[in-house]
């Protein structure tokens, strides 16, 4: 039997093909939540949205510091793992409830399988850059979605034969999901039209946390509707929000913001935007994916495959008119199948049986 561990929003949306293709092959498994994200509605909507079942097991962990968050998830995932003594723990990418889970299983003796191994920011500032280094250490199974991410992990001394290059499973995802996004609603609610606004999202510590850089931020994506002639369509996190209030930093009225929205009209807005400004891993892998104007607002980026067509710009307005005349001069291009074919999660419940002998 098989433990499936999420936790957050990105988990759902790239462990959700893995499961249904576990459920097609009838392998046993568990879904277990860690609650790292929280939002009772939103994590309802999504895993209606993406036809997820119900989890056997909710942690409901919520918020805290990083080491308080991770030894809570620790201790419930540990004791949900004695109880159903699970063959393999599949965790996903670099969050908090992975490098807990991961922790939990190994000191338990159960093998762990990393999706989405080997990504490297290469940035030891950013605490997921921590949690992926620490997983793909103590992991038996390594799934990496690139070569590049298997060149990563071989450098770092990682035996070859617990590697696998598969692919990512937002391919399989946006396969799934993309004809459910384009009956949302989203863009007829909000006002807009294809191609005629810029899509932000901007969650990050690092990003939002520090007032200067805060204030950096919210200048920068005023100098983006002047230079576009667009308006911003921002959907906020909670945090972000209350920082923009407790620092008094007030918006043009070129840059709306909306509350946390569902996956499905997440996915509308990217396919429809004209042009993206996000802090996110996975929105540059969709927007590079579905080919979109890009710039990530980091000085680094884990999605090295992405640079063809995104543009590290930080906070930085000379970079950001620099990444947008390179747009306009034709000298970005976005490659075919960097992320595979939308065979991931088979070649990942493929591995997971033969590691079985199922």
């Amino acid at each position: 039997m098989i433990a499936v561990l999420i936790g957050t929003r990105p988990e759902f949306i790239k462990l959700a093909p893995v499961l249904k293709v576990l459920e097609k092959r009838d392998i046993p498994y568990i879904l277990i939540h860690s609650g790292q994200h929280y939002s009772l509605e939103l994590d309802k909507q999504i895993m209606e949205d993406l036809g997820l079942p119900e989890p056997d097991y909710k942690l409901d962990v919520g918020s805290g510091s990083q080491a308080e968050q991770t030894g809570k998830i620790m201790l419930g995932v540990e004791q949900i793992l004695i109880k159903e003594k699970p063959e393999v723990l599949v965790v996903h990418g670099d969050t908090n409830t992975m490098l807990a889970g991961s922790l939990a299983a190994v000191k338990l003796h159960i093998p762990t399988a990393h999706v989405e191994s080997g990504l490297r920011s290469f940035d030891n500032k950013m605490p997921e850059e921590i949690n992926r280094i620490i997983t793909d250490r103590i992991s038996t199974l390594l799934f990496a979605p690139t070569e590049g991410t298997k060149q990563n992990l071989l450098r770092e001394g990682v035996t070859p034969n617990k590697i696998f290059v598969t692919g990512n499973t937002i391919v399989d995802a946006l396969i799934d999901h993309l004809p459910l996004a384009k009956k949302s609603s989203i863009l007829k609610r909000s006002k807009l039209k294809k191609d005629d606004y810029i899509l932000v999202t901007a969650h990050r510590v690092e990003t939002v946390d520090e007032t200067q850089r805060l204030k950096a931020l919210t200048s920068l994506l005023f100098y983006a509707t002047v230079i576009l002639k667009k308006k911003i369509i921002w959907p906020i996190h909670p945090r972000t929000m209350k920082q923009l209030s407790a620092n008094n930093i007030k918006l043009d009225p070129n840059i709306e913001t909306i509350p946390p929205i569902n996956y499905l009209d997440m996915l509308s807005l990217i396919n429809n935007a004209a042009f993206i400004m996000t802090d996110s891993g996975g929105i540059q892998e969709e927007g590079y994916i579905l080919k979109k104007r890009l710039v990530t607002l980091r000085n680094s980026t884990e999605r090295p495959e992405t640079l063809t067509a995104n543009f590290l710009v930080d906070l930085d307005k000379d970079k950001f008119k620099q990444a947008v005349e390179a747009f306009k001069k034709g000298k970005a291009y976005w490659k075919e199948n960097v992320f595979g074919k939308g065979n991931a999660s088979h070649l990942i419940v493929d591995h997971l049986a033969n590691f079985l002998k199922i």
